[in-house]
């Protein structure tokens, strides 16, 4: 059996992410004040130590993946910081698979 690699590409992504999501983290706080050049970074492992993940979510990068098995797409899909467009099996012909 030959195992292959799955073609992935960056479609898109957040300009300035760490910027994004410090600033919409420090909403939660009312700590805008407190934003500087060097502050994101900072910012951004309090927020995950902390266990405030869901900020994280202001920010985000679209990829295509071609190729990837119908098992690591399973298990891909059931994580909670992602969306996902996968090809239907339904509406998709694939008697050429």
């Amino acid at each position: 059996m030959e195992i292959t690699s799955p073609d992935i590409a960056l479609l898109a992504i957040t300009p300035d992410a760490e910027k994004v999501i410090e600033t919409a983290g420090r909403t939660c706080y009312l700590s805008q004040d407190r934003i500087t050049d060097e502050s994101a970074a900072g910012f951004i492992r309090r927020l995950v130590a902390s266990g405030h993940h869901s900020v994280l979510e202001h920010a985000s990068a679209t990829f295509r993946i071609r190729g990837a098995s119908r098992s690591f797409t399973h298990q891909i899909v059931r994580h909670r910081l992602s969306s996902f467009s996968q090809q239907s099996q339904r509406y998709v012909n694939e008697s050429e698979f």
